[in-house]
């Protein structure tokens, strides 16, 4: 079977990779079953990141980007773009975020510990908190199913097969061997083995979802945890950050950590119902290969052109994959329109 592109990966990446290729190009998306990153994020959307509200890389075509491909999955109603809500921990912080709000008026509003409140009176915010007008949050996997239905409906097939590797202009699965000019490794915590020359180093991280007595009105909340509304009385609480880790399960210390932090912020969740825990690996880039922490997409090295990674994402990748896919059927054949800040070219020059 040929196929113009393979995508091995059915998560986030590959999802919006195949979204933004299928309606060009001959794609098939391999789905080998196995839950990865997307499965266990907050899906919070956060524009203004860290404890000093930076404003994320290229924030204005992400948010851009992101619209356009959830339009193009008639999936607007999975995209709650009703703003984020960021407690200020300190008067240290506070300051900071005053300042980030006159920089980005437009865009953010500050609220006094009164102000917030009156507004969000289920969050506590003793030193105020910054208004993210323009975040929001999206439940990941529903947006991943919806973006690969779209992607189906536009010509693309999902086949259940793992990749296993390649050799010359083929893509090998534990099932068959499929001629194609481009294969993209959008396979999270299994690139590693596949490409064992990328930089990259895996997070685990840990979510749970909890349940309270009565609905509560909140908006998605970015403070010493997130706390994001699934429904009147369900929320999704998360994130842990463990770069060594003993087992790939939940563990009752994370969920008894999250459940603490999301108390803190939000103190009706105290007598909450643990209804689930979830993992996942986050694969980054670590600073010293790439400033800013930014994800690689390219071909993994000049003697394997057809062979391209779109990895590294970590916990910003509703902000970056579909910046990155939106480019992509542009990208293809002129490697060095890639922006450099994400470009594998790069890594292949610092190599020589």
């Amino acid at each position: 079977m040929d196929a113009d592109i393979v995508i091995a990966g059915a998560g986030l990446a590959g999802a919006c990779a195949a979204l933004a290729l299928a309606p060009r190009r001959r794609v098939v998306v391999l789905d080998s079953g196995e839950p990865g990153a997307s499965h266990a994020a907050a899906g919070l959307v956060n524009p203004f990141l860290g404890r000093k509200a930076k404003r994320a890389w290229r924030a204005s075509g992400a948010l851009d980007a992101l619209d356009e491909l959830v339009e193009r999955a008639d999936a607007r109603g999975l995209w709650r773009q009703e703003g984020v809500l960021r407690p200020a921990m300190n008067e240290k912080q506070a300051a900071v975020f005053r300042e980030r709000q006159a920089e980005h008026a437009d865009r953010l509003s500050w609220l006094s510990p009164e102000a917030s409140r009156e507004r969000f009176s289920a969050v506590t915010a003793p030193f105020g908190a910054l208004w993210v007008r323009e975040g929001g949050h999206i439940e990941i996997p529903a947006l991943v199913e919806a973006f690969l239905g779209a992607a189906v409906r536009a010509g693309a097939e999902v086949w259940h097969q793992r990749l296993t590797g390649w050799e010359g202009g083929r893509a090998l699965t534990d099932r068959e061997e499929i001629q194609t000019a481009r294969l993209f490794l959008c396979t999270g915590a299994a690139t590693p083995p596949l490409a064992p020359s990328l930089p990259l180093h895996g997070v685990k991280g840990q979510t749970i979802r909890l349940r309270t007595p009565e609905p509560l009105d909140l908006p998605a909340v970015s403070g010493s945890t997130y706390v994001v509304p699934l429904a009147p009385r369900e929320v999704v609480v998360g994130a842990t950050f463990d770069h060594t880790w003993d087992t790939l399960e939940p563990t009752p210390e994370a969920t008894a950590m999250l459940h603490e932090r999301a108390s803190g912020v939000v103190p009706a969740l105290e007598g909450a119902e643990v209804v689930e825990a979830r993992t996942g690996i986050r694969m980054t880039v670590p600073e010293a290969a790439r400033p800013g922490r930014l994800p690689i997409l390219g071909p993994l090295a000049p003697e394997a052109p057809g062979v391209w990674a779109f990895a590294g994402l970590g916990a910003k990748g509703l902000l970056t994959a579909p910046l990155l896919a939106r480019h992509l059927p542009a990208w293809l054949d002129a490697l060095e329109a890639i922006w450099p800040e994400v470009s594998s070219l790069g890594l292949w020059r610092e190599r020589r």
